[in-house]
């Protein structure tokens, strides 16, 4: 490189100091291979890489790359049902899995169980979570299926949203070998 070109640095290559490396730039030594194309530096080049022109070329070979994301607003909210089913043997804890497969948030618990009285005494729900959130305030205070009968009062419950790619889970304990079945009522959004 010639004397003259004393804006142009090269810092850092190869491990060496600044001072062996402004020496080697001047005593024309020729180890960088291609140093005018990678660096760009002849001084015409840069009045080129200003210009609009090249600007716009370059955000067109740029926007080819790249992939197209288009953000689409949720157009229809509707009331829909997500259902629980399982069985398991007396002393035996299950998890009634499902996943909405669109944004869905639940808002009533209706539940039942089979089993030798069929009132929801047969069956304990430990825990509801969405994803890994738990939506009960604790796991130790077991609730019985009861509590969610059709009939109940008061057993609305106002679930975080589940997005597509997460599950809600109800953990179920038998108290008798029984089959449980929930019903999650809540508000889908697409």
């Amino acid at each position: 490189m010639a004397q003259g070109d004393d804006d142009l640095r090269i810092l850092g290559l190869y491990g060496q100091s600044r001072a062996q490396e402004t020496s080697n730039i001047d005593g024309d030594h020729e180890e960088i291979l291609g140093a005018e194309e990678i660096l760009g530096a002849l001084d015409s080049s840069r009045g080129i890489k200003n210009s609009a022109a090249f600007k716009a070329a370059l955000a067109r070979k740029l926007s080819q790359r790249a992939p197209i994301v288009q953000t689409v607003p949720p157009t229809k909210k509707r009331r829909w049902p997500m259902t629980f089913t399982g069985s398991g043997a007396a002393g035996t804890t299950v998890n009634l899995v499902n996943r909405p497969q669109c944004l869905f948030r639940g808002e009533k618990v209706i539940g039942t169980d089979s089993g030798p009285n069929a009132n929801g005494d047969n069956t304990i729900i430990s825990g509801i979570f969405v994803g890994n959130k738990s939506q009960l305030p604790t796991l130790t205070n077991n609730i019985p299926m009861s509590a969610f009968a059709a009939g109940a009062l008061d057993n609305e419950m106002l679930f975080d949203t589940c997005d597509p790619a997460l599950e809600i889970t109800f953990q179920v304990s038998f108290i008798t070998q029984s089959t449980a079945r929930i019903v999650l009522w809540g508000h889908a959004v697409q």
